[in-house]
Order: structure tokens, then sequence, then C-alpha cells
């Protein structure tokens, strides 16, 4: 209690059902407004005497042993409680062996109708003591990443797990829920992104979530399918040998600090993990960082997650090594090699919409090109054709003895350029990393984080 402070009062009861293994805050009488320090006092003795409700607290010796026992274990959790960064594993279990059958979630809703729950008060049963929420999540994809709206897609399944007492019931068996209106009958966190553009549900064909209550411990396991639009500053002062950090946010809605804690499952697969297969078109995913943040707003401080991707760009060059190592008789092959890789992409593109979520973005050939090409190619052939009886037979030796020079001169320049393009090619390298890519750009990135530091207190 703080002098001269006003409050909000609230007046709760802790009761113990018959087998002294579950116990839940009822709120049977509610008063809430603001009281004076000296009108608190008056106000709660009054309660109390008028009425057979207490205050949050319960009576011990009202228990038997094994009754204190098991509320000194479930007060007992916070940031030491390991049950709930191992829950990931015992879902993983249950999903392998298929033996155990989940029971419905209509298991719950007697004990919900009977206990009064309330599914819009947090199960916080220790003054000073907030409820530990972990956080996870799976990233089934990660796309379009656009440099003029700075922002990219992300597909994820968010995880969450916290402990709720009042769910606890003697069952062995974990409760599933998978229904959308009773999923509004359970209290969970009220977590955002707070850096996403646009943040959705995914409901083909239904709402895609689901929640697992372990009712010997009251924990509860969530998870959701979502779409996020993120924002990221891309900072591209080293394009395109540049290296991005995508970072995704997340924090509380109304719940301060004091309310609902957040924290990362423990473990760093269980933290943030990438589906097996996610391919980038440009970038790769060359680590992961989890970490806690503070989120400060006007209305006071609340819990924050962020997640980190480090990105790096996929780039390469390869091709043009190719023509000389192919017979100089195949004209057609050293000529077209490279036209015939873009017409398969086009046509790929063309006739695969998921393509284009793969390949990078490159500048095409246009179809105009390739008909003047092919229209040009058609009127030698032609010309060829009717010239050929006109040859004479001593220009035809004129036209071998000038073939077979050409012949021996292409020779020595293919094996000439098998060892010359190598070696001209990473002395570039060498130059272009070394000189350009290693320059002094300590002045570009720090002119880009001053901008985004003046946008951030512009915002705030």
């Amino acid at each position: 209690m703080y002098i001269n402070q006003k409050y909000i009062w609230i007046l709760t009861q802790l009761i113990s059902n018959s087998n002294q293994q579950l116990f839940t805050r009822n709120e049977k009488s509610i008063e809430v407004r603001l009281l004076d320090e000296e009108e608190l006092i008056t106000t709660t003795k009054t309660l109390i005497k008028s009425t057979n409700l207490m205050p949050i607290g319960l009576n011990e010796q009202l228990l038997s042993i094994e009754g204190r026992e098991s509320l000194r274990q479930q007060l007992m959790f916070g940031e030491d409680d390991k049950e709930l960064d191992e829950i990931l594993s015992k879902i993983e279990i249950i999903a392998k062996n298929g033996g155990v059958k989940p029971l419905p979630s209509g298991v719950l809703e007697p004990m919900l109708n009977k206990s009064g729950y309330d599914p819009r008060s947090s199960p916080q049963f220790v003054q000073g003591r907030p409820v530990e929420v972990r956080v996870g999540i799976l990233v089934q994809s990660i796309a379009n990443f656009q440099l003029s709206t700075m922002d990219y897609d992300m597909d994820c399944w968010l995880r969450m797990s916290w402990r709720d007492p009042r769910l606890a019931l003697n069952l062995s068996t974990p409760i599933l829920i998978n229904d959308e209106i009773f999923l509004k009958k359970i209290w969970r966190p009220d977590i955002h992104f707070v850096n996403a553009r646009n943040s959705l549900f995914h409901r083909v064909t239904r709402l895609n979530f689901y929640i697992f209550i372990f009712p010997m411990s009251g924990k509860v396991f969530f998870e959701a399918r979502l779409y996020v639009k993120p924002k990221s500053q891309l900072i591209l002062c080293k394009y395109p040998h540049d290296s991005q950090i995508l970072q995704l946010r997340i924090s509380s809605i109304a719940s301060t600090n004091n309310s609902v804690s957040l924290r990362w499952f423990s473990h760093q697969s269980d933290a943030i993990r990438i589906h097996g297969r996610l391919q980038l078109p440009e970038l790769y995913i060359a680590g992961l960082e989890n970490k806690n943040c503070q989120s400060q707003r006007k209305t006071g401080n609340f819990s924050c997650l962020e997640a980190r991707f480090l990105m790096k760009r996929s780039i390469g060059v390869l091709f043009s090594w190719i023509s000389v190592w192919l017979p100089e008789e195949f004209v057609e092959g050293r000529v077209f090699v490279a036209l015939t890789n873009y017409l398969f992409n086009i046509t790929y593109i063309a006739e695969s919409s998921s393509a284009k979520e793969t390949l990078p973005r490159f500048t095409m050939l246009q179809a105009l090109t390739v008909i003047g090409l092919e229209h040009r190619s058609r009127q030698l052939k032609k010309i060829i054709t009717e010239k050929s009886n006109e040859i004479s037979a001593y220009k035809i030796s004129i036209l071998l003895s000038d073939s077979q020079l050409h012949h021996r001169n292409a020779l020595r320049l293919d094996t000439f350029f098998k060892v010359m393009y190598p070696v001209i090619f990473f002395i570039f390298l060498f130059i272009y990393i070394f000189v350009v890519i290693e320059g002094d750009e300590n002045k570009c990135i720090q002119n880009e984080l001053n901008q985004q530091n003046n946008q951030k207190h512009k915002e705030l």
C-alpha cells in the first residue's frame, strides 16, 4: 500500500474444492472504483464484517497436509517453472505415440460454470508476481521483401504456454480445445506484434488454433497459425552484398509487467524454429536470435520479446564459364545457352505460380527480342540455301582452308580462356571483395541508424 495514492479495489475470494487440489478465484462480489487510503481501509473492514467473503488469501489450516503441499507447489511457479519449458516435449510425445486420446472440451464446461470462472481475469494469485507466459514461433514461410515499403510477409505458428490453477482437475488425460466458441471461455494472454503493419488469423477451413490443458497441474498450451506483415528497416549500404536483420517484436496489449511477464521458451529450437523446407528467393537465413526487451508506452511498461533473423543475400557468377567447354562446332549451344536458360525460367514461371516465390527477380529477355532473333535466323538459312549452287569449286577450297584456320584459332582461344576465365574472375573477385565490399561503410550505416532513431522519436 502506498500513501496518498488512489486505488481500484476488487474484493475476491479463494476457495478450495472437495479434494483440496484445486483453488480458484471466485469473484462473488466486485466493487470497482477509486478510493483514498483512509476510505479503502474503512471499506475493507465494513465489507469483511458484512459479508462472508475474505480478501485474497487462504487459511492453510483449513487444508490437509496434502492440500497444503499442493497449494505451495502451485504458488511456487514463476521464472523457475521448468514444466512450462517442457510442455512442447509432452505435446510431441502425445503426437508421436498416438495412443493418448485427449478429452473433449465439454469436460471443462461443468467445472467452469460451477466455479464461476471469469476469462477476463488473469490467473494471478500472488501479489507482485506476474503470470509467466512462455512464447515460441514456428516460421512456415518468409517472402515478399519490399524495399519500397520496408516490410515482408511471414506465415507462422504462434505458441504460448502458461499456468492457470483455476483449470486444475484430478485428471491425468489432457483436454483438447479447438472450438472457437469455447476459446472465448478461457483466459489467454493479450499479446500482439508491435512492428506489424497487418496480422491475421488463418480461417480456412476454420480458425487454425488448438489448446491443450493439462488438468493435473493447470498448464495450458496454445498454438495458432497467423499471417504477419512486419516492418523492418533495411540498410542497403553494401547491396547486393548486404546482410539484413529482420525483427519481430511481441508484447502485451494491456497487461503491464506487473500482470503478465513474457519469456521465450528456454530451448532455442522451441523459441524460434524454422520450417525445414523453407526456401527464399534472394536471401537465406544465416542466424537466429531471441531476446527480451521492454516496451514503454504512456500507459506503463510492458513485457516484450524480440526475434531476430539474420539474412544474407544469395549471389554467384559461374554461368559464363560454360561456353568455352562446349565444342567449337556447337555454335547453337554456345550462342543460345544463356537464352535457353532464360526461356526455361520464363516457361517455368508461366506454368507454376509457386515458382515466383523461389526464383530470384532478374531482367528477362523480352519476347520481341526472341522473335527478332528467330526471324533473322530464318532469313540467313534461306539465303544460304538459294546461293549454294552459285559457289565454284575454287571458292569452296578457299573456304575450307579458311575454315581450318579458324578452327585452329578457335581451339587456341578456347584453351586460353579455359585458363584465363577463372584466373581473371578470381582476380576481379579479390579486388571486389577487399576494395568494394570491405570499404568504409560505417558512415553510411550510422546515417541510416540516426534516421531510424529520429523516426522512432517522432512516433513517440
